[in-house]
Order: C-alpha cells, then structure tokens, then sequence
C-alpha cells in the first residue's frame, strides 16, 4: 500500500494497494504461476481492527453488507491488523460511478462551497449515467476564448470509467463550449440542467473572479449540436475577403442539419486556392476563363470524430474565374 491517508474517526484510512484484488473471473495463471488481478492500483479503505479475536465469519459477512473485503493487513508501525476493504455504493451494491466521483473531492475545489456542493451533488448522484456529473474546470483547460463566450475545451466530456487507467475516458476533445457567467452562486440548483440544456460543469475567469457555467451549443431547430452548429463554430477562421460571398456560403452552411447526403450537396465552401494543384487552363467561358484542376481534400459528407468527413480526396473539379470579382453580388452568385 503506498499514499496512505487518514479520514475519519475510528482509524479509518485511504490507500492505494498496488497489486489489486485476484479476478473472480481470470483464476489462477498457470504461465505466471500466480493469481490473475484486476484494477492495478485500486483504491481501498484500511480500517483498523481494535481486538483481533472479534473477527469470525458472521463478522466478516456483516462487514461484506456495506463493503466488499478484500483480506487483512498489518500496520509495521503499530502492529495494528486492519480490514482491507473497498467501498461500494449503498443503492448499487456495487462500485459505480459516484464511488469514483467520491474518490477524487479531496483532489480539487472551485473556492466557493456552494459550487462544490452543487457540482459533488450532481456527481453521487451520477449512478449509472456520467452525463448527470458537472466538473469543476480549471480555466486553463480552454483555449481558443474569444470574445463572444466561445472556447474550445481540451479536455472533453467525461463518457466512461476506465478501470484499468483508474481514470475517466473522455470524448470530443477540443470540443466548442459556451461561457455563462452566474450572476448568483448561491441559486444554482440541480433544476438549472434542465433549463439551458447539457451543462457541461463550472469554471472561474482568474481576470474577472467571475464564475462561468459552460454550456455546449444546441441548434435551436434540432435541440442538439447538428451540423449547423459545425459550420457556425468555424465562421470566424475564414473569410473570402468579400462579404457578399461570405454569406452566400454561410447561409447554404445553415441548412444543413442533418447528414443526409443530399442535403450536403448545397454546401459551399471557402477553400484556399492551396488546396488545389495541377490547374490547368481549358477555354474560355460565360463567365471568364475555365481552368481543371485536382482538389486535394473533397468534398464534405458528414461530420465525425471532430471534424468533417470528406469524400473523393484529389478529386478533379473545374475552375471558372470571374472577369471582375469586385463586383460579386449576391444576386449574382445565386444566379450562378
């Protein structure tokens, strides 16, 4: 055991036992010729044990109601036998996610005990489902902040406890969140969640001292984060150079909700002229001068993992320049 930690009254204890608890369900490993262990480095409970003789088998069968026993230790120091044991959650009856959550409260703290009583609340009452749980976020976990209250969160949202890294799997990473100061620390109750939508967890601008909810961003159309919201979060990272054509392509950006493939057809794009390569000159056209060309990255058909999903990579396309771009209107465009 190493990282023993005293926390409560009748010499109780928190421990990490390095070699984990034989597997009920690997047995004995012939190979290695030894037992079979899961979780390495599994968090316990040590509890000391004032009177040896007490311990019989109706006491350890009392002891297994509340806890599940993993065997005996001794304290070098003291010569005190304690219970080795690991917490299970009394409506479970098993290790679930809020024993995980309960585990690591002594590791952080947002400096105002009712954010930390609110967030621990949500958290042990995480049972089954993790998307119930709130985190305290340091601010240091978001980049990207502009000045609209959108930031990008590296971290990602918690999915799933990995018992062998004994940490929580988290998805979409550098994922696009929405800051909303709290006005009042002490009205946040667990019925806010259900107000403003997936509310991710808390978070404090070092700047202002302001306490921020962040929020993801739900399509009002949809009532969730669908494709609309993709191309919106990216607006600001690219520009024609000509507002006109600027909002035709974010208008058709717009439309598309859903992955339907068809709808994805009236999607245009702002795509640098890098991005293209072997252009060659073929004629002249209505509009001015045509030209072929292969377009290294394709076109867009979904959206996964993060990002866009692209179709027909190096794909031939044509090229029509404008004889006076200046004068792109969006009268024109559409009439294009």
């Amino acid at each position: 055991f190493y990282d023993i930690e005293y926390i409560a009254n009748k010499k109780v204890y928190k421990s990490n036992w390095i070699d984990g608890n034989i597997s009920v369900w690997g047995g004995w490993d012939y190979r290695k010729q030894d037992w079979e262990r899961n979780n390495n480095i599994v968090i316990v409970t040590l509890k000391e044990l004032n009177d040896p003789k007490i311990i019989t088998l109706e006491f350890m069968n009392e002891i297994k109601i509340d806890h599940e026993f993993y065997g005996i230790t001794q304290n070098p120091e003291t010569k005190y036998y304690m219970m080795v044991l690991n917490d299970k959650c009394k409506n479970c009856k098993y290790i679930c996610n809020s024993i995980h959550f309960q585990q690591n409260f002594k590791n952080w703290t947002s400096g105002n005990n009712d954010i930390d009583n609110f967030i621990q609340d949500t958290r042990l009452s995480a049972h089954k489902n993790v998307k119930k749980a709130l985190e305290w976020m340091p601010y240091n976990r978001f980049s990207n902040i502009s000045k609209n209250n959108k930031a990008k969160w590296i971290d990602g949202c918690i999915s799933e406890w990995n018992s062998k890294s004994r940490n929580w799997k988290r998805v979409n990473q550098n994922m696009i969140v929405t800051f909303k100061e709290l006005d009042n620390s002490k009205n946040i109750t667990l019925e806010l969640t259900k107000m403003i939508g997936r509310l991710y967890g808390i978070t404090q601008n070092p700047g202002t001292k302001n306490y921020m909810m962040v929020l993801n961003d739900k399509c009002r159309i949809c009532d969730y984060i669908c494709n609309t919201i993709h191309f919106q979060q990216n607006f600001e990272n690219w520009t024609s150079g000509n507002d006109d054509i600027d909002k035709l392509i974010r208008d058709t950006q717009l439309l598309v909700h859903n992955n339907n493939h068809a709808v994805f057809k009236i999607v245009l794009e702002w795509i640098p002229y890098d991005r293209f390569y072997d252009i060659k000159y073929i004629a002249k056209g209505g509009f001015g001068k045509v030209y072929r060309a292969s377009w290294i990255d394709g076109y867009i058909i979904s959206w996964k993992d993060n990002c866009w999903n692209r179709y027909n990579k190096n794909m031939f396309v044509a090229l029509k320049s404008l004889d006076n771009s200046k004068n792109v209107t969006l009268e024109f465009m559409n009439e294009v």
